[in-house]
């Protein structure tokens, strides 16, 4: 599964960014958007904003869910992070099973946040 998130993590930075992704899960994803973010340590970090509607109600277990945001850092994040003015100290992906404003709360919503550092072009999982 590595070498299909290499694959496609050269695919989105070869600027054919995929808007809809399926995951290794087997969840349905699409990029929702991204927003950088100045934290409050001086760190900025890339938001992926991803949706995925069906992860409501769905029981997916913590080592597919990492697999899963690693394909998504993999692939749309270090596209993000080559277009960005400022390389981002790290990435953060969350994915969500509805649209949610950052920094809002959301009970009702299912949402799962990884957090990854970029080192030598690749996504290394960090525990925030």
């Amino acid at each position: 599964m590595r070498a299909l998130a290499v694959i496609l993590a050269l695919t989105a930075l070869a600027g054919c960014r995929e808007e809809a992704l399926e995951l290794p899960s087997g969840l349905a994803v699409e990029l929702a958007g991204t927003v950088m973010e100045s934290q409050p340590d001086g760190e900025t970090w890339l938001i992926l904003q991803v949706l995925a509607p069906s992860l409501a109600g769905r029981r997916i277990g913590a080592e597919e869910m990492a697999e899963d945001t690693g394909v998504i850092c993999d692939t749309w994040g270090l596209a993000a992070a080559a277009e960005a003015d400022q390389t981002p100290d790290q990435i953060v992906v969350q994915v969500m099973s509805e649209r949610v404003e950052r920094g809002q709360p959301a009970p009702g919503v299912t949402q799962v946040f990884a957090g990854y550092r970029l080192q030598d072009g690749s996504c290394i999982w960090e525990d925030f």
